[in-house]
């Protein structure tokens, strides 16, 4: 699969010593927390836009990003540790399921400035979370789907005039279904 990398990133990730970062981008209900895998905050171009990613210096563990050349589905899963109080009540009080996550992978040079352009590696949408407390810390396990499983769901809808205007009020196209139900169509031959 093609890559969109800048000459700049392409020569940092072939060089003797790669400098990675890792930054994580998840859009609860209650706001957008961006994370990145080091300390103090850290802005760079991620996802098409300028960003603040805070340090978590303790995320743990991105689990491996399988990629393959059919329409196959994927998913991540995110585990953090050390994490603040006010993340936790975030991740038991706010909205996630469904809800859009990224992943990012750059670059820094010797001088600690992050190589444009930032990757993203992984998107897809937030689905189970799990909080293990322990004595000493905390631990948040976050899986992230793969867009395609929407392929997978149910359609859930109805060829009826009543969910028709669900999404268009004045769309009477589905109006004369129920009469279909029982109708006699006669095909191929004369009728009186």
């Amino acid at each position: 699969m093609a890559r969109n990398i800048t000459t700049a990133f392409k020569n940092a990730i072939t060089s003797k010593v790669v400098r990675p970062i890792m930054a994580v981008e998840l859009d609860f209900s209650d706001g957008v927390l961006k994370m990145w895998n080091g300390y103090g905050d850290l802005t760079m171009t991620a996802g098409g836009s300028s960003k603040t990613f805070t340090g978590q210096g303790d995320l743990l563990n991105i689990s491996d990003i399988e990629e393959s050349s059919t329409l196959s589905m994927s998913g991540v899963t995110l585990t953090l540790a050390g994490i603040k109080s006010s993340l936790i009540s975030t991740a038991l009080s706010a909205g996630y399921t469904n809800r859009n996550g990224a992943i990012y992978l750059g670059l820094f040079d010797a001088s600690r400035n992050v190589i444009a352009d930032v990757y993203t590696i992984f998107k897809g949408k937030m689905d189970v979370l799990n909080i293990q407390e322990g004595h000493e810390t905390t631990v948040i396990t976050l899986k992230l789907e793969s867009r395609l499983i929407t392929f997978e769901k149910p359609a859930n809808r109805m060829y009826t005039l009543e969910d028709q205007q669900v999404d268009f009020s004045s769309d009477l196209g589905f109006e004369f279904i129920p009469d279909l139900q029982d109708k006699e169509i006669i095909w191929g031959k004369k009728t009186n």
